[in-house]
């Protein structure tokens, strides 16, 4: 499903978001070690053509995992690099993939997950075996607890994407709170927020609770708005904008493009203040575990961040302009080209 602009808009203003922010952007250390390791890594699976590589390089989504990721360890550093990478990699297989073929990749993957010293079957797609070695060798580093986390936040990411095929397939267009029950999980938040607790020891107790629940759930929909504000301008001129919250208020609120921006960053500011709000309102765990949940809380303020610096200092959706565009939030409306080509690697992710 695409939409259908005016002709008059030649140019539109991403909203501004996060000017008063507390997290400010910052980099882990190890951050030039883990992506040459990480990249090194992905590449041996050879799962894409050298031009698809090319551009996957080009993405670098090891930033994004340094900028999300910048106090923890070495070793959860490389484990952030590389979960990135296996994300975009699911999501550009699925993303050219029928509803049946996106259900057979999303078995393979968990399977892998699952199953970290089993071989993986002769003609599997290859996702599988980078699924089995993620598992096996990135998570060294998880507790216990957060390796079955990481686990059971996959599958529902794994299985979102699936609906999302299904609703390509259907041309569906989700209303816009159904719309943001689903991206929850397709744009791979929920996961992704695991690796911050890798090396620590925080009880189920802590995620049962209504309050770390809506900060969570604030966090996911904020990198969720800032990928689909980013990401609209390429997906509408590859006519591929359906799964995107742009589109979607459109559609349902009957608005032109720039009235939709505008509608998307309201949205988005209202989860600004609900989540500052709610950090006020963590109840104690007690004297121990306040500081690690501290810790991850904090972590959640700076995934926004460090997806928003991602969006702009990647060339993945505005080329060498991204620098630019934060600043001055003018993007030129691109033309319609022909439909994501499976040549190109898409978007869903933290990204």
């Amino acid at each position: 499903m695409t939409t259908h602009l005016p002709q008059a808009e030649s140019e539109f203003s991403l909203p501004a978001t996060l000017v008063n922010w507390p997290w400010k952007r910052k980099l882990n250390p190890f951050y030039r070690q883990a992506r040459a390791e990480s990249s090194a890594w992905f590449r041996s699976f050879n799962a894409f053509s050298p031009h698809a590589q090319r551009a996957f390089d080009l993405c670098n989504f090891e930033l994004l995992a340094s900028l999300a990721y910048p106090l923890e360890s070495k070793d959860v550093e490389r484990a952030g690099c590389d979960i990135m990478n296996l994300f975009f990699a699911f999501d550009a297989y699925t993303d050219i993939a029928v509803p049946h073929e996106a259900q057979q990749l999303a078995s393979i993957v968990m399977d892998g997950l699952r199953n970290p010293d089993k071989p993986r079957p002769s003609g599997e797609s290859v996702i599988g075996e980078i699924a089995r070695q993620f598992s096996k060798i990135s998570m060294k580093c998880a507790s216990e607890i957060a390796r079955r986390r990481f686990i059971a936040k996959f599958d529902m990411y794994t299985a979102a994407v699936v609906q999302e095929t299904i609703d390509r397939a259907e041309n569906h267009i989700r209303s816009i709170d159904d719309y943001f029950l689903v991206r929850r999980h397709t744009i791979g938040a929920m996961p992704s927020f695991v690796l911050l607790h890798f090396e620590l020891e925080l009880p189920e107790e802590v995620f049962e609770d209504p309050v770390i629940q809506r900060l969570e759930n604030a966090s996911a929909d904020m990198i969720s708005l800032c990928n689909d504000i980013c990401s609209y301008n390429i997906e509408q001129a590859r006519g591929n904008d359906y799964h995107n919250i742009v589109t979607i208020a459109m559609h349902h609120e009957q608005l032109g493009l720039k009235e939709a921006m505008r509608w998307a960053g309201d949205y988005y500011l209202k989860l600004e203040k609900d989540f500052l709000a709610d950090m006020k309102s963590v109840p104690s765990f007690g004297k121990t575990l306040d500081v690690e949940v501290r810790r991850y809380v904090d972590g959640l303020g700076n995934w926004v961040r460090a997806n928003e610096c991602w969006h702009f200092e990647s060339p993945r959706y505005f080329g060498t302009s991204g620098l630019e565009i934060q600043q001055s939030r003018r993007v030129v409306l691109l033309p319609r080209k022909q439909p994501l080509s499976t040549e190109q690697p898409s978007r869903n992710t933290p990204a």
